[in-house]
């Protein structure tokens, strides 16, 4: 397990305008780098931690990257350190060791590629982000493609996964082949943001709960009508009248009186009315609101929502206002 990647001639030596950095002075801080650049203890090395990053250097730079510039030398890119974290759930039944070199190549790649990546070696699946956030589920043999009906969409472990995700014209799709790569990897994601929330070691007793919550995240999103607006956009119906949801949207309610910013706008907007049947949100904003499926008080055989297609776009009339 590492502390930190390395990017290999990232940052301009003459500087970015508008990136903003302190020199690192901590004996501690600068052991730690030294150590995880591999340095010769003769070779000076300066070391300068970014703290303001303007929008036009995102994502390739992040707040907390370190610039390292070596004395003596003139180069015109120099290497970053980006510190990184990892979270990992390891079950205790017939499960090995965590293959760190496999979850490894999976970080890398996510940060060298800057964008989500995921490995499986049938054991366990590795899911990172593009800051490099990597998580690990380690569980018994065939586990992964397991976990919910469209694991292989996103693991694509075999041929016959990858050719189940090809469009053939002639056959008649209950599900389009995209749409279930695109639910697979959103339920990983809702994984990865578990395994973190929970980490960084996860207590294997939490699984078997989550995983319900898992399987049902990755049916909700399979169930998503697609939209033929551009913005996919689509209605979320609250289902505020029926008894099984009135728990769910009176904690909605009250947590959007005690801090609105931290509800996503779908149910932030439906805890500011007193009355409302559907609210128009986009695919995104859906992901969102189906992380709250771990709340307690989301019924377990009934969901509070449920989505329907939206395609027309009311510019005036009584579908404008919300």
């Amino acid at each position: 397990m590492v502390r930190f990647v390395c990017l290999a001639k990232l940052f301009p030596s003459a500087g970015i305008a508008g990136v903003l950095g302190v020199s690192v002075e901590d004996p501690g801080e600068i052991e730690d780098y030294r150590e995880a650049l591999g340095i010769n203890p003769s070779q000076v090395v300066r070391f300068v931690r970014l703290t303001a990053i303007p929008d036009h250097a995102q994502p390739h730079l992040k707040a907390g990257d370190v610039v390292c510039k070596f004395d003596g030398l003139s180069e015109r890119f120099l290497d970053v350190l980006r510190p990184v974290e990892t979270t990992y759930l390891q079950s205790r039944y017939q499960a090995g060791e965590i293959d760190w070199d496999l979850a490894e190549d999976v970080r890398s790649l996510a940060v060298e590629k800057s964008c989500w990546e995921i490995g499986t070696d049938n054991y366990q699946v590795a899911i990172s982000d593009p800051s490099g956030r990597l998580a690990v589920l380690r569980m018994k043999a065939g586990s992964p493609r397991k976990l919910f009906r469209t694991a292989y969409a996103a693991l694509k472990q075999t041929k016959r996964d990858r050719d189940r995700l090809e469009h053939k014209p002639e056959v008649g799709y209950l599900i389009d082949p995209y749409w279930k790569e695109k639910c697979s990897w959103a339920t990983f994601k809702f994984l990865h943001k578990w395994l973190f929330d929970n980490g960084p070691v996860v207590d294997p007793k939490k699984f078997y709960w989550f995983s319900k919550k898992l399987k049902r995240h990755n049916e909700i999103m399979r169930g998503l009508p697609l939209s033929r607006l551009d913005d996919h956009q689509i209605r979320m119906h609250t289902r505020r009248r029926s008894k099984h949801a009135s728990d769910f949207w009176s904690r909605v309610r009250r947590e959007y009186l005690l801090d609105k910013d931290s509800l996503p706008r779908p149910l932030a907007f439906v805890g500011s009315k007193k009355e409302i049947r559907w609210v128009r949100i986009t695919l995104e904003e859906a992901e969102q609101v189906l992380e709250y499926i771990l709340w307690p008080e989301w019924p377990e055989h009934k969901d509070p929502i449920h989505f329907s297609a939206m395609n027309h776009r009311s510019v005036n009339g009584s579908r404008a206002w919300n």
